[in-house]
């Protein structure tokens, strides 16, 4: 008895570690597509396109300090576009959205990346829109040695996850309770 309520046990637990984020966007909004790329230096790319979390310290990087102790400049750093495609058929137009770029191992299911997004893009009502997005961070901060090379069976999952929505009336809609204070300051931001 012991030893089945042992398994019982471990199985769930299986399943539990084996479960992704969940991931139920609002009614009406869809995800179609997304999609990420190294795209060259930054410095030589639009201005607009701007990640959330580039900056751990909210300030702005001085183009001509080094980006590593090895002397790299942020002129010679590589940048990553970030982009998903967001359909709206819902009642309301969309302000703003806090998303995620996940990377997962397909067979661990661990989490090897995750980038959070904001973008202050309207999407109308039956609409579609893409959302980019460019920053300096790797899709992936965990390199696996196991295999070289890589392993034929090795697979990444990529997932877009929307965790807040700020609609054009004010209202907001949020993935999870957990999110509500930054949905919070998203709605704020959005009103300005």
């Amino acid at each position: 008895m012991a030893l089945s309520y042992f398994l019982l046990c471990l199985l769930t637990l299986n399943l539990w570690v084996q479960d992704p984020p969940k991931n139920d966007p609002p009614p009406g909004v869809t995800i179609v597509k997304y999609k990420w790329q190294r795209i060259g230096a930054g410095p030589t790319l639009d201005a607009s396109f701007k990640a959330e979390s580039d900056s751990p310290n909210g300030s702005t990087s001085d183009p001509n300090a080094p980006a590593q102790a090895s002397g790299i400049s942020d002129r010679d750093t590589p940048s990553f576009m970030y982009s998903v495609e967001v359909k709206n058929e819902g009642n309301k137009s969309i302000k703003a959205i806090l998303w995620d770029y996940l990377i997962i191992d397909g067979s661990s299911k661990e989490e090897l990346g995750r980038h959070e997004f904001v973008s202050f893009e309207k999407v109308s009502r039956n609409s579609l829109k893409t959302l980019t997005v460019r920053s300096r961070v790797t899709p992936s901060r965990i390199v696996t040695v196991q295999d070289s090379p890589p392993a034929a069976n090795l697979t990444v999952v990529e997932r877009v996850m929307l965790k807040c929505i700020v609609y054009e009336d004010g209202t907001v809609w949020q993935q999870s309770p957990a999110l509500e204070q930054s949905c919070e300051v998203l709605r704020k931001r959005a009103k300005n």
